[in-house]
C-alpha cells in the first residue's frame, strides 16, 4: 500500500514538469502515509531546482527590413559611383600642360623680360620738370611747354594748364632722379638732293649719367609714309664699365654734345618732316 501511494506521488511530480498548467489530483488515503520529511526529500531529489531569468536571456527584437521598389535606382554591378574616365583623363591633360609649360621654363623661353632705360624711354608720360608757386599758395608740377610775357602753359599728369604770369610767385626746375637726355631745340637739316645731313645739340638734364647715348631720325612723306630712318652715337666722356668695356658715348649730368647725323637718299624718297628720338643705357 505505502509503495502505491509512493508511486502515484513520482508519477504526479513529473507530470507536473511537462505540463505546468495541468494539476493531477488522485484519492489518497491518508491513514498510511509516509512521514512528511521523507516525502518532501523525495520530492526535492526528483525536482531539479530552477534558475532565475538574466539580462542576457531577454530577447532584442530584429530591426524591420526595408523593402526596395521598383523604381529604387541601383548601381549595376561593377560600375563606379562617379565618372572615373573623365576624371583621369582630365588630369592627364592637365599634367601634359604643366610639363609643356616647365619645359619651356627650362630652355629659357619663358624667362620674365627685363625693364631697361630703353623701354622705359618710349613711354611718354610728362615730366614733371618745374614746380611752380602761385600767389595763393598752390603748388603745380610739371613741365613748362609754352612761356611768353602774359602766362605760360605747363604740361601736368592731368592735362594742359594756362597760367597768368602775374599769378607766379617763382619757377623752380625740378630735375628727374635718373638720367635723361633731350634735343636742345630744332636740329639743323642741311638738304642735298642724295642726302641730309642733321645736326643739333643734346643734353643730359638728369642726375644720373647716360650710357651709350644715340639720336634717331626718321624721315617721312606728306602721307606719313617712313622713308628712311637712322641713328648716330654722340660723342661724350670716356668711361669704362665693370665688364671691361671702353666706350666715349656717356654723357655726365648737366654735360652736352654735338651731333651730325647723315642720311643717303634716293631720287624716289620725297621727305616733307622729321622726328626724332634720343636713347641711352644705364651701367655700372
Amino acid at each position: 500500500m505505502n509503495k502505491f501511494i509512493l508511486s502515484i506521488i513520482v508519477v504526479g511530480v513529473c507530470f507536473s514538469q511537462d505540463e505546468a498548467d495541468t494539476t493531477v489530483t488522485a484519492p489518497v488515503d491518508t491513514t498510511d502515509l509516509v512521514e512528511p520529511d521523507t516525502v518532501q526529500a523525495i520530492i526535492q531529489e526528483e525536482i531539479p531546482k530552477t534558475t532565475e531569468p538574466t539580462a542576457n536571456d531577454t530577447l532584442v527584437p530584429l530591426p524591420d527590413v526595408r523593402e526596395l521598389g521598383d523604381k529604387t535606382n541601383k548601381l549595376p554591378l561593377g560600375e563606379p559611383f562617379f565618372e572615373l574616365k573623365s576624371s583621369i583623363d582630365l588630369l592627364h591633360q592637365q599634367m601634359d600642360s604643366l610639363k609643356r609649360v616647365i619645359s619651356v621654363y627650362e630652355k629659357g623661353k619663358g624667362a620674365m623680360p627685363t625693364i631697361d632705360e630703353e623701354l622705359l624711354n618710349l613711354i611718354k608720360i610728362p615730366q614733371l620738370r618745374h614746380r611752380i608757386e602761385l600767389q595763393n599758395g598752390t603748388i603745380v608740377n610739371g613741365e613748362i611747354i609754352q612761356e611768353d610775357d602774359l602766362g605760360i602753359i605747363v604740361q601736368t599728369s592731368i592735362g594742359q594748364l594756362s597760367i597768368e604770369m602775374d599769378r607766379v610767385v617763382n619757377i623752380v626746375e625740378d630735375l628727374p632722379p635718373n638720367a635723361k637726355v633731350e634735343i636742345m631745340g630744332e636740329p639743323f637739316v642741311n638738304a642735298f638732293p642724295d642726302r641730309e645731313e642733321i645736326s643739333g645739340v643734346v643734353k643730359n638734364v638728369g642726375l644720373k649719367r647716360a650710357d651709350f647715348v644715340r639720336v634717331i631720325a626718321h624721315l617721312w612723306t606728306a602721307t606719313t609714309e617712313l622713308v628712311q630712318t637712322d641713328s648716330i652715337f654722340v660723342t661724350g666722356k670716356q668711361q669704362k664699365y665693370l665688364t671691361g668695356i671702353r666706350t666715349d658715348t656717356a654723357l655726365e649730368p648737366g654735360s652736352t654734345s654735338e651731333f651730325k647725323l647723315t642720311i643717303p637718299l634716293s631720287d624716289e624718297d620725297k621727305v616733307s618732316y622729321r622726328t626724332y628720338e634720343v636713347r641711352w643705357e644705364t651701367y655700372k
